[in-house]
């Protein structure tokens, strides 16, 4: 059975706070990355972190130590259920050093996010990291 019109419409705006996650933070655009969460969203990372200032600062410190970041998704399963959905996507996330390193990482996005005044937000996300490497970038 196919998806409602209305249901297209949620998943795709889901995808979209999803990608905006992303573009912001190679962006270093914290303010808009900021946007992606409630006010009361929970985030696992290595550290349990509560709302969208403390998780931009965390984002923050964590990636002001790259020259340049860039954060790939795809494989977004998403599961609507009326103002309530849950996501995984998986991500490949590189990131570029100005002494010529790179780290790359691989993993998935596990979320649960909520329609709060006509807009889906991130509620809670984990960071569950698979796999990464550290290297120097050929030349």
């Amino acid at each position: 059975m196919g998806l409602s019109t209305k249901q297209l419409a949620d998943r795709q705006a889901i995808i979209e706070v999803i990608d905006r996650y992303a573009t912001s933070l190679d962006a270093k655009d914290y303010q808009r990355f900021m946007t992606c969460f409630s006010e009361d969203a929970i985030v696992h990372y290595s550290d349990d972190l509560v709302g969208p200032e403390s998780t931009a600062a965390y984002a923050k410190a964590a990636l002001d130590q790259f020259s340049s970041t860039q954060h790939l998704l795809g494989n977004y399963e998403i599961n609507l259920d009326g103002d309530q959905a849950t996501a995984q996507t998986y991500m490949h996330a590189s990131h570029i050093t100005s002494e010529g390193e790179i780290w790359v990482v691989g993993g998935t996005y596990i979320d649960r996010f909520e329609r709060r005044d006509g807009e889906w937000k991130i509620i809670e996300r984990t960071l569950d990291g698979k796999w990464s490497e550290r290297r120097k970038i050929s030349e």
